[in-house]
């Protein structure tokens, strides 16, 4: 989602996502790990914003995952060093953005969009057996979705004498299936926050707490036994100016709930980083 272009014309942006999911949890219980399964994902994002009036402007936005998956398998006679990986391109989106004016002082912006199936996708493996009434799948590795999936999303935001609270929401929406059968889990999340200048204005620190809801994917109308549960984050963030209409921003997402839907790898932080500049 997008807060849109204020200011300036556009405005390009440069991200990174990262994490390792390498403990595994049964809900919310952390489990064994003894095939010491590892998901690396690093996930590189372009976006572009154009402002087309004052209160209209659209988001393009591409995703580069580079994900690898790493486990040891006990054989006959030693042990099995198994490992999986995929790069590039991703799913994109486009996103239009409305930002009326402001009420109350709040203001408010709201999105509208599309995520668009230009990711690969594999046709999905699964074991013969159903374990609790659910696929259990062999091969879980896939760029994309398949799908034109609706987006939707809003933030609002009130700078105050000492700091500036916000807060938004988001959701994706997928509703039918790729197609290999597959339909992809919905995601919706909440979140809300602070921020405020470091002494200068060029430097401002900002927290967040935010809920994640993911779904279970679907095939051919039976759930998939992966992925799917709720979390609660806090992200403590810090923003720089660095240069005119340059912008450098990290932030470390840490859970500190969770309620998986099954048993499955999580990690302990997500990093992110990002440099904006404005035209």
């Amino acid at each position: 989602m997008t807060e849109g272009v204020t200011g300036s014309r556009m405005k390009l942006g440069a991200w990174v996502v990262s994490e390792e999911r390498n403990r595994v949890f049964d809900g919310s219980t952390e489990a064994d790990n003894p095939l010491q399964e590892r998901t690396r994902i690093i996930v590189p994002l372009l976006t572009i914003d154009l402002r087309i009036t004052e209160y209209l402007g659209i988001q393009a936005a591409g995703t580069f995952p580079d994900v690898t998956r790493t486990a040891v398998v006990p054989g006959a006679t030693t042990n099995v060093n198994f490992r999986e990986t995929f790069s590039g391109l991703g799913d994109t989106s486009v996103v239009g953005w409305y930002r009326p004016r402001p009420v109350w002082r709040w203001n408010v912006v709201l999105n509208l969009g599309v995520s668009l199936p230009t990711g690969k996708t594999e046709q999905p493996r699964f074991r013969s057996e159903l374990d609790s009434g659910s696929l259990v799948s062999t091969h879980r590795l896939q760029r994309g979705s398949g799908t034109f999936d609706p987006l939707f999303g809003a933030s609002v935001s009130r700078r105050f004498q000492y700091c500036t609270l916000f807060g938004s929401m988001a959701a994706r929406t997928p509703y039918l299936e790729n197609g290999d059968g597959l339909r992809t889990g919905a995601s919706a999340e909440l979140n809300g926050g602070f921020a405020r200048e470091l002494g200068t204005h060029r430097v401002s620190g900002f927290g967040r707490a935010e809920w994640l809801r993911r779904g279970q994917d679907v095939f051919t109308g039976t759930p998939v036994l992966e992925g799917g549960g709720n979390w609660m984050y806090v992200t403590p963030g810090l923003a720089v100016q660095v240069g005119k209409g340059v912008n450098v921003q990290a932030e470390l997402k840490l859970p500190v709930y969770r309620a998986l839907a099954n048993k499955q790898l999580d990690s302990a932080a997500i990093v992110q980083f990002g440099i904006t500049r404005t035209f």
